[in-house]
């Protein structure tokens, strides 16, 4: 019984040890705050998660294994071909992009990918989705592309050649381990 109570005591003292040694947790380990609250973590938005791309535009998801979409600026508007006993214009209507696939932000334009097509959409609509985006904040300009060629031609306009494209998933978690991204103001 005495060896026992002695190699509880070596465990304990050996334990104790260990954790006081161990690098304690400081307030520089914590994510970044910034002026702006728009760009902070919100530990209390549980499940809802969100990554800040420019202000007002972020993408969100429901909970952890939701897919990823991303509020556009505008609603981009497509009008539907007439049909001969309809007299009146339909329009379908993409907002948000939805299952986000992969973003990019640079020189204050958002530039985002996804291959979703609304099932429930017209005929028409399924087979000319848009699955490229580009949303410019500061100019209140949302637009949507077909194809990948369409699209790098209009981000040339805007000086863009080689978009730096993130998943969401891995971007959110160096958002929640440091608080910050490239293109966060007062983040280097």
């Amino acid at each position: 019984m005495h060896k026992e109570s002695f190699i509880f005591l070596a465990l304990f003292i050996s334990l104790s040890y260990m954790t006081s040694c161990s690098p304690r947790l400081q307030p520089t380990d914590w994510p970044a705050q910034h002026p702006d609250p728009f760009y902070n973590i919100d530990h209390n938005d549980y499940p809802l998660l969100h990554l800040p791309l420019i202000k007002p535009i972020e993408v969100k998801r429901e909970d952890g294994r939701s897919p990823w979409n991303l509020e556009l600026l505008n609603v981009i508007w497509i009008k539907l071909p007439k049909i001969q006993e309809q007299e009146v214009s339909a329009y379908y209507g993409y907002n948000p992009v939805k299952e986000l696939e992969k973003f990019a932000v640079k020189n204050g334009v958002i530039m985002a990918y996804s291959r979703y097509i609304d099932q429930q959409a017209d005929s028409y609509v399924r087979n000319n989705f848009y699955h490229w985006f580009v949303m410019v904040p500061g100019k209140q300009l949302s637009k949507g592309f077909h194809t990948e060629e369409e699209f790098r031609e209009y981000i040339q306009t805007l000086g863009i050649q080689d978009p730096d494209w993130q998943k969401p998933d891995e971007a959110y978690e160096k958002f929640k381990r440091t608080g910050c991204l490239e293109w966060i103001p007062d983040c280097n």
